[in-house]
């Protein structure tokens, strides 16, 4: 969760009264500020109806989002929404000009004054799955609990449901699993429907409750501090309805839903900076030991020695140091440091694997001297590698948190991860087409692929930065705790997640200290911009606009004549100031210059959407005045607390750094609500 209004919260539609008259007219205030989420595809009034997927599976979309029921499908009446128990009411639905997507905003909530609320669905016709996204943010001064409940009817009773994981009617779903596929009842429909609703790993789990056999609801739990925000992502499809669950038919069947794989299609959605129940990177999964929950073994107490899909033996795992030979040198591990080992008949690639309690994986041959296994009720067994399928240790309670002693946890495209020990020892080269991008582990938050079917790597940096690279250089070189000195090629670096909070990136963009560029693909460059005056030519007339003067700069298209008098579509921008004043025109430069990372950058401007540039500091005088002001916003008088609101709100964007960590501490309500209002006219 973010300490952030995203901009996909239109002020203008949220602040709607009942009436369609009033919210056709502010579609011309829509057309002219689009979000960052709408410059794409303006929103106009939705056409409601039924949408049919590649599949040939229909979809009626209610005007609040829910599910309504086509022909003879199961649901009646699915995924209607419930904010701590009351319904969301919603003004007249909108749609991306594309009709691709419907946008919901909720009215508001009587019992969460200040709470928004905005839905939005989407159906991927090729995945055949109908994709929803809930935003929530608190513009109250309190902190709220919100319970968010996901209401499925059924036109008759359902046979049964079924977790990811195989696991039969799970109340609350666990670490591993990731969703549920809901079986009809005998002759009640020939489609059942599968429901995405958590990340691999990610803690924020659903709870699920049933009506009588008719109905399911799916209940979160969120919790968002005053000014923060959340978005919940979740999908649902239809598909023949499943006649056995075993593990490879499941993958199978959960695959279209995944919301790890729906999140990475989404890269770029502004949205997607806000999700809480979606991630299931090293950063999610450290603290559910997941590399072992995906064995298939429900660990307990004992060890347990698993033969198949089903023959688990419970008993007592014992031998001396296991020998490993892999890629990464030799190294002996004891057993009491294994979580479990995979021998060459539960590899798939082969080669065993050892799991370790610090949540480290290797691939390696293996020798197990001495390695043997007693079950509890008597008879002892000899392991060997080559006949060893999945052998699982007990005692979970002994596994330890990598971060208690390694910075960097490196997954590799094989599977394998490992821990990083020293921050110096490691160094990345990130390659983009405007420049390259030393990546320090001090620097770094998180590194991962852009998407399962496309080249290069997600770079995400401690000051915000967010983009596209691929790593360069011949090896990556680091140490590790167990295998010494340890060289990588670039190509087999999957994942790096470090210590840094990912969250640390939202604050330092909020202080507005650095320049942010908004590139393609929801990339954010942080940095300095390195011209000092952008010349504009608008409506013929050539603007010199010193950077400094400028708050924001926005992208939009238009056409001009290219070569041979021919119209093409060019990249034009409008220029908002620090005073007031806009610009709009052709910026006469092929590139921008700019600082990131100590290198110099050159952005082509066709490759820019937007730019922040740093809020402006207030002198010595101002920022008196403006803390005296502040101390007057809880005045007795009526008149003193209006005047200095009115003052604050005359400094306009040279107050904001002030006033966002005034209303971060403040304690008065009165304070926290003129404080707000500040802001607000300032967004």
């Amino acid at each position: 969760m973010m300490r952030a209004r995203p901009d996909i919260f239109l002020k203008s539609v949220a602040r709607l009264v009942l009436g369609s008259a009033l919210l056709f007219a502010a579609f011309p205030l829509l057309a002219q500020e689009p979000t960052a989420l709408e410059s794409r595809d303006a929103l106009v009034p939705a056409a409601m109806g039924v949408r049919t997927d590649k599949a040939g599976n229909s979809w009626d979309i209610g005007a609040d989002g829910s599910i309504g029921r086509v022909g003879s499908t199961m649901v009646n009446h699915g995924l209607a929404l419930e904010i701590n128990g009351q319904e969301l009411v919603p003004f007249q639905p909108l749609m991306t000009s594309d009709g691709a997507e419907v946008v919901v905003f909720g009215q508001p909530l009587a019992d969460l004054p200040g709470v928004e609320v905005q839905r939005r669905v989407r159906l991927l016709g090729d995945a055949g799955v109908l994709r929803y996204v809930e935003f929530f943010y608190n513009g109250s001064s309190r902190d709220v609990v919100l319970d968010v409940f996901l209401k499925t009817n059924f036109s008759g009773n359902y046979q049964t449901f079924v977790s990811n994981r195989g696991r039969t009617e799970p109340v609350i779903l666990d670490a591993s699993e990731t969703g549920i596929v809901v079986s009809p009842g005998p002759g009640q429909a020939n489609r059942a429907f599968v429901f995405g609703l958590a990340g691999k790993g990610n803690p924020v789990r659903p709870g699920i409750s049933s009506q009588n056999r008719f109905g399911l609801t799916f209940q979160y739990r969120l919790r968002l501090e005053s000014g923060e925000s959340a978005s919940l992502l979740h999908g649902v499809a239809q598909v023949p309805i499943p006649q056995n669950f075993d593990r490879q038919s499941l993958l199978s069947l959960f695959e279209p839903v995944s919301l790890d794989a729906l999140a990475g299609q989404a890269s770029g959605e502004e949205w997607s900076d806000f999700l809480v129940n979606v991630g299931g990177s090293l950063e999610q999964d450290r603290d559910t030991g997941i590399g072992v929950d995906a064995l298939g073994v429900e660990r307990g107490l004992r060890d347990i020695l698993a033969i198949g899909e089903k023959t688990r033996l419970v008993g007592t795992a014992e031998g001396g140091e296991i020998s490993a030979d892999g890629p990464y040198g030799e190294v002996s591990v004891p057993l009491s440091s294994v979580a479990a080992i995979v021998g060459k008949q539960g590899a798939l690639s082969g080669r065993p694997r050892i799991y370790l309690r610090d949540g480290q994986i290797f691939s390696a041959d293996i020798a197990l001297p001495g390695l043997s296994f007693t079950q509890a009720g008597g008879g002892r067994v000899d392991i060997q590698v080559d006949s060893l399928d999945r052998l699982v240790m007990g005692n979970a309670e002994a596994d330890v948190d990598w971060r208690e002693s390694g910075l960097a946890m490196i997954e590799t495209f094989s599977g394998d991860r490992l821990r990083v020990a020293d921050s110096s020892a490691l160094k990345l080269t990130g390659v983009t087409p405007w420049g390259e991008l030393p990546v320090s582990l001090d620097d770094l938050t998180w590194l991962g692929p852009v998407g399962e079917n496309s080249a290069g790597h997600l770079v995400e940096l401690i000051d915000g930065t967010q983009c596209r690279v691929f790593l360069g250089g011949s090896e990556v070189p680091f140490e590790s705790e167990l295998l010494g000195n340890v060289i990588l090629n670039p190509r087999d670096v999957k994942e790096v997640t470090t210590l840094n909070d990912r969250k640390q990136a939202s604050r330092v963009l909020d202080a507005g200290m650095k320049a942010v560029v908004r590139a393609g693909g929801g990339q954010m460059i942080v940095g300095d911009i390195g011209n000092t005056t952008l010349p504009i030519v608008s409506d013929g007339v050539l603007i010199e606009t010193a950077t400094s003067k400028i708050r924001q700069i926005k992208r939009v298209e238009r056409t001009a004549l290219g070569a041979g008098g021919m119209p093409e579509r060019v990249p034009a921008f409008e220029i908002l100031q620090w005073d007031g004043g806009i610009v709009s025109g052709f910026v006469r430069l092929d590139a921008l210059s700019m600082k990131v990372a100590g290198r110099n950058w050159k952005i082509p401007l066709g490759d820019i959407e937007r730019i922040d540039t740093p809020w402006p500091l207030p002198d010595q005088e101002s920022l008196e005045a403006i803390k005296n002001l502040i101390s007057l916003l809880g005045a007795r008088e009526w008149s003193v607390r209006e005047k200095a609101t009115r003052e604050l709100g005359a400094f306009g964007y040279l107050a904001r750094p002030v006033l966002q960590r005034e209303l971060a501490t403040a304690k008065d309500p009165e304070v926290s609500r003129r404080l707000e209002r500040i802001l607000s006219n300032l967004n």
